[in-house]
Order: C-alpha cells, then sequence, then structure tokens
C-alpha cells in the first residue's frame, strides 16, 4: 500500500503570507503617519496664524504712482475722519488717527493722517473702517479700542493706529500705506508702498 499523499510543500505560501502581513503592517501606518503630518501642518499654521504676524516697516518704502487727489485737509476734522480715493487700481483709505503713525503725515500739530490699501493682504477682499468696537469684538473676535480696519471675508482686523498691523483673522501682512503730501491745504496720494 503506498501510504497517506505526503502533506502539500506551504513553504512558497508561507513567504506570501509574510510579504501580506508587512504590506498590511506599513498600510496600517500610513493613516497614522497622514494623520500625524496634519497635525503638525495644523500646529504650524495656528502658531503662524497667532504669533507670526509681520509688523510694518517703520520706515517704509514707496513706489510712486501717478498722483491722486484725496481730499482737502480741513475735511478731517475729527479723528477717525476718512475718505476713500483710488490710487492707480489700489483702492484706498486715508484716516485721521489720534497719534503720528510711521508713513504717515502730520501736517499740523493734533493733526495726524495715514492711508492704506484696502485690499486685504489675505485674499483681496476690501476692508473697510469699522467705528463700532462692539461689532469687531462680537463679528471678529477682536477686543480693541479704537476703530478698525476689517474684512469681512475672512474675519481679519488690521490696526490703523499701528500703522496696518494685522491683529486678528488669517492675514499675517500689513496692510500697505499709502504716501501722503499736502499742497495749498490739499491732500494728495503719491505713491504705494511697496
Amino acid at each position: 500500500m503506498n501510504g497517506p499523499d505526503p502533506a502539500p510543500d506551504l513553504g512558497g505560501e508561507r513567504k506570501v503570507d509574510r510579504e501580506r502581513r508587512r504590506l498590511i503592517v506599513w498600510l496600517w501606518r500610513l493613516p497614522v503617519l497622514t494623520a500625524l503630518g496634519g497635525g503638525g501642518y495644523g500646529l504650524y499654521r495656528a502658531y503662524r496664524l497667532h504669533f507670526g504676524k509681520r509688523a510694518p516697516s517703520t520706515n517704509p518704502r514707496f513706489s510712486p504712482r501717478p498722483e491722486v487727489w484725496v481730499a482737502g485737509v480741513a475735511e478731517f476734522t475729527e479723528v477717525w475722519a476718512e475718505r476713500n480715493f483710488t490710487i492707480g487700481v489700489t483702492p484706498s483709505v486715508a484716516l485721521r488717527v489720534p497719534r503720528p503713525v510711521p508713513g504717515g503725515l502730520s501736517p499740523g500739530e493734533d493733526l495726524h493722517l495715514v492711508a492704506f490699501s484696502r485690499i486685504c493682504t489675505h485674499q483681496g477682499c476690501l476692508v473697510t473702517l469699522n467705528r463700532n468696537l462692539e461689532a469687531v469684538a462680537v463679528a471678529f473676535n477682536h477686543r480693541t479700542e479704537v476703530p478698525a480696519l476689517t474684512c469681512a471675508c475672512h474675519l481679519t482686523v488690521f490696526a490703523p493706529d499701528r500703522a496696518g498691523r494685522a491683529v486678528s483673522g488669517p492675514a499675517v501682512l500689513p496692510l500697505p500705506r499709502v504716501r501722503l503730501e499736502t499742497r495749498s491745504g490739499e491732500l494728495w496720494a503719491t505713491g504705494v508702498e511697496s
């Protein structure tokens, strides 16, 4: 009699099983590594958003633009008076602020003017002067003691009394300033910060 059939050779199958196991172990690690990478990127973005906001230059450089009349200096009768204008293709705003601002203009002892591009440095929406301090606190999640330039698209707040610095929201760069000059009681815009 011939006896039982010898067991089939499983050596090749065991090798395949070990390779499958190694692949499954690596496939299991892939989502974990992806989650760790995403978490690390999120931490980097949060740090940059809260602590990486760039301070405006104390000595801004302006690129010349064709001169544009803004307003009569006498029109800025009170602090936080504003005049919107366009220099070149840049919508801008001139403001009377309570104290001198780097890159601004002080044509009188108690008269301090500064102008900014109204284009948000985050994604290009238009900013507006928001005088309602409670609305800035509630809608933009930022407490301030003075009016602020706010972008309603992504809730960025810029401080005009701090040379246009981004103080809240996703923007990290300050608003570009616009160079102002006075001539015979008239306010002119002559350049944009580069």
